[in-house]
């Protein structure tokens, strides 16, 4: 038996821990990085400093983030795209009827509500494309969107299809006060998952980067063929989250997860595409050219990851 310590390797998440990270939590709580000497730790959010600044000043060897915030980071030719477990926008932006809401440009004059931080690349793109100027609105910084919409201090807000519609849902009775806006609708979608590292360190540790890539996709894939398992494992590290809860949101994560590359090449595939539409975002709401997507995206190390854990279907 192999007594030597193992090397830490912490993971950055979006949020706490709960059923969106599913497949990192087992990849930690599972140890499935020891055969390799790693031992994967998830850390929850901080409000003080995104993932992307964790990363490149150094906290943490991965990120769970997306190819916007490595994009509008400024050094995104630091930092490399290696896995996308989500492979379509999570986000919805409810607004009230009651305000006199029902198409987007009627949210001019209005509060929108945004996560801290620059969490606003998808909503801004999506009003742009609508026909709305970043100046026609005022977007408020609230860590907890459904409590501001619900005290009505914003009358829009971002929230995720898997965690925040369902409280304010529950909170308001029903949804049908509530208009509910798409960028998909407006071809603005934007991918909000994916697991990124910085290139440097990428470069200098291969196999420890395959270790974290397999060990994460196993996770994944243990979270959507043994459910019962991963809602436990999610309701033990968040009780303050039912177990229906969690099982909701798992459920809603796993059909953000089987569309798109999924069906083409696998679960997890780093599909350069998301790249590119992040960049043509930045583009159309900044003014500035469109960037090259190459380079930043490394599949070798999704490609080089067992078959089994890189399934189309569950």
């Amino acid at each position: 038996m192999n007594d030597a310590p193992l090397t830490t390797i912490r993971i950055r998440l979006l949020w706490h821990p709960q059923a969106q990270f599913a497949g990192y939590l087992i990849a930690e709580h599972e140890a499935l990085a020891r055969d390799a000497g790693l031992a994967i730790q998830c850390v929850p959010l901080d409000f003080a400093k995104g993932p992307i600044q964790a990363l490149l000043d150094g906290d943490v060897t991965f990120a769970v983030a997306s190819p916007s915030h490595m994009l509008e980071s400024g050094r995104a030719d630091e930092l490399v795209f290696l896995a996308a477990i989500q492979q379509t926008s999570s986000l919805v932006y409810p607004a009230r009827r009651s305000a006199g809401i029902e198409k987007p440009t009627d949210l001019a004059g209005h509060k929108l509500g945004v996560w801290p931080g620059r969490e606003d690349l998808e909503l801004t793109w999506m009003l742009h494309r609508a026909g709305l100027s970043v100046d026609a609105y005022e977007r408020v910084p609230v860590g907890d969107t459904v409590a501001a919409m619900l005290d009505r201090s914003v009358d829009c807000a971002q929230m995720t299809t898997y965690h925040e519609i369902h409280h304010l849902e529950h909170a308001s009775g029903s949804l049908d006060d509530f208009v509910l806006f798409k960028a998909a609708d407006y071809d603005a979608s934007l991918l909000k998952d994916g697991l990124i590292a910085r290139r440097d360190w990428v470069a200098a540790h291969p196999a420890e980067t395959q270790a974290v890539i397999d060990a994460v996709l196993t996770g994944w894939t243990k979270a959507f063929h043994e459910l019962d398992a991963a809602i436990e494992l999610c309701s033990k590290l968040r009780p303050d989250m039912s177990r229906l809860e969690h099982e909701g949101q798992l459920g809603d994560i796993r059909a953000l997860s089987l569309t798109g590359a999924t069906l083409t090449e696998g679960l997890g595939f780093p599909d350069p595409r998301h790249v590119t539409q992040a960049l043509i975002a930045m583009s159309e709401v900044e003014g500035h050219a469109v960037g090259d997507a190459a380079g930043l995206v490394d599949d070798r190390f999704w490609r080089a990851a067992p078959e089994a854990v890189r399934g189309r279907s569950w």
